[in-house]
């Protein structure tokens, strides 16, 4: 816990709110780089997370609550 003081209160509720690429902005794929291809240059896909897999996410919005006695 970060700057956590004994209050004396035997409850405590936290609530926290966590956002990644809030405003949407899009993570494109590399360009092809084909030569003889009609979208040379272009990306034709979202960009893919760690590994390869597809775990983009172009707007993630995460909500947590803590109850602790």
């Amino acid at each position: 816990m970060f700057g956590s003081a004994d209050t004396g209160k035997r409850y405590n509720l936290t609530l926290s709110v966590s956002a990644r690429n809030l405003l949407n902005y899009v993570n494109l794929a590399s360009p092809d780089g084909n030569l003889s291809s009609p979208y040379f240059g272009q990306s034709l896909a979202l960009a893919s997370g760690f590994g390869g897999g597809n775990s983009v996410y172009n707007r993630r919005i995460d909500l947590q609550l803590r109850f602790t006695f």
